[in-house]
């Protein structure tokens, strides 16, 4: 298959190794790496969770795992570029740590990347966004499609999106691999641009894979080449930057 003229960038993943449910060692992480690096992504936000389930390391464990992953990435791929984040489950306790802790947020910046229990209601969520923006932080909602309350409800999609919150969702549902009714709700999401990054969310080298260069390639035969880019390029990029 022909060679992407771009360089991909995923803003949610789960390779940094052993610090949630995402990569167990060093040699999963630097696997996983391979695999995004031959699939054309050349720049990597890791945002481990901190999520009472699925991770709560320190923050000397995940910058430690950090140095050590980065100075492996340099050595094997040099062209490949490492930051490094967090995916926040939202609790009225995590929003009020957003200020004090900047390990939270993307590179210490504004953005804060949040998720949700599957089932959390709509106005849970609205709240949520309102309350992470008052505190003049810029919440990205992550894998949007993934909430019963998104299906079916276009409204509430074009509410976080006029709050002025961004929109993440999975390489996975854009590509069908989620169920009918997610997919229909993703590419009307999609025909609207509504969706600002699609990522990976990989925790391992089976079970959603550290890929996008597929997932390009619908977007921009389906819909619109620069939206592919924009939001698998250009938005990572300028978030990292920001």
């Amino acid at each position: 298959m022909k060679e992407l003229d771009i360089k991909l960038a995923d803003m949610h993943c789960h390779i940094l190794f052993g610090v949630d449910d995402g990569a167990r060692d060093l040699d999963l992480s630097i696997e996983m790496l391979r695999i995004a690096h031959e699939d054309g992504i050349r720049t990597i936000l890791l945002t481990p969770h901190f999520h009472p389930k699925r991770g709560m390391a320190s923050v000397d464990r995940i910058y430690d795992a950090f140095i050590i992953l980065r100075d492996k990435a340099a050595e094997i791929f040099p062209d490949l570029e490492l930051y490094l984040g967090r995916e926040v489950y939202y609790t009225s306790d995590h929003a009020e740590m957003l200020e004090d802790h900047e390990e939270l947020r993307i590179c210490g910046g504004r953005n804060v990347l949040i998720e949700f229990s599957t089932g959390t209601p709509a106005d849970y969520i609205l709240r949520a966004v309102d309350n992470v923006i008052m505190m003049g932080f810029t919440p990205i909602v992550a894998h949007i499609e993934r909430y019963a309350c998104t299906i079916g409800n276009k409204g509430f999609v074009e509410e976080i999106k006029n709050k002025g919150a961004y929109i993440q969702v999975n390489a996975d549902s854009v590509l069908g691999e989620n169920g009918f009714s997610v997919h229909k709700m993703v590419k009307w999401m999609l025909k609207n641009e509504l969706v600002d990054f699609i990522a990976s969310d990989a925790h391992d080298i089976n079970h959603r894979r550290p890929e996008l260069s597929k997932c390009y390639r619908y977007i921009a035969k389906k819909f619109d080449e620069e939206y592919a880019a924009y939001c698998m390029h250009d938005m990572p990029l300028r978030i990292l930057e920001s």
